[in-house]
């Protein structure tokens, strides 16, 4: 893919993108922002759907989990919080769709896995 942006080079605020609240050019590495849906969000929701959209650019993905992980080792390890990064997918997903419904157990199951490896939370 020689050519296609390795980062984000541009963030661009639209009014609506229609029923997601971000996207990504990843030839170019510009990604949209739907100010519509991201002005009702947490600051770390937000967070998490941009680290989602710029791991699409990073990975060159299409893979919608692939890059749900790399997101949300990013914002793990940023020291966000472990709930939020769940919340913030369940606010934005549809649990009505399979796919949608399975990429919120990934997250919550990555949550899990984090804080018992980097907290020793057993108790979960």
């Amino acid at each position: 893919m020689n050519g296609w942006a390795t980062e984000i080079t541009k963030v661009t605020w639209v009014p609506d993108l229609g029923a997601t609240p971000a996207r990504v050019n990843r030839r170019t590495g510009e990604m949209f922002l739907s100010y519509k849906h991201m002005k009702a969000l947490p600051k770390e929701h937000r967070l998490f759907i941009m680290l989602h959209e710029m791991g699409h650019v990073v990975l060159q993905s299409t893979d919608e989990m692939q890059v749900d992980d790399w997101a949300f080792k990013k914002y793990a390890d940023m020291g966000y919080s472990l709930n939020a990064s769940v919340k913030a997918l369940t606010t934005i997903l549809n649990d009505q769709k399979p796919e949608h419904a399975w990429r919120m157990y990934l997250q919550l199951e990555r949550a899990k896995e984090y804080d018992r490896e980097h907290y020793g939370n057993t108790n979960i």
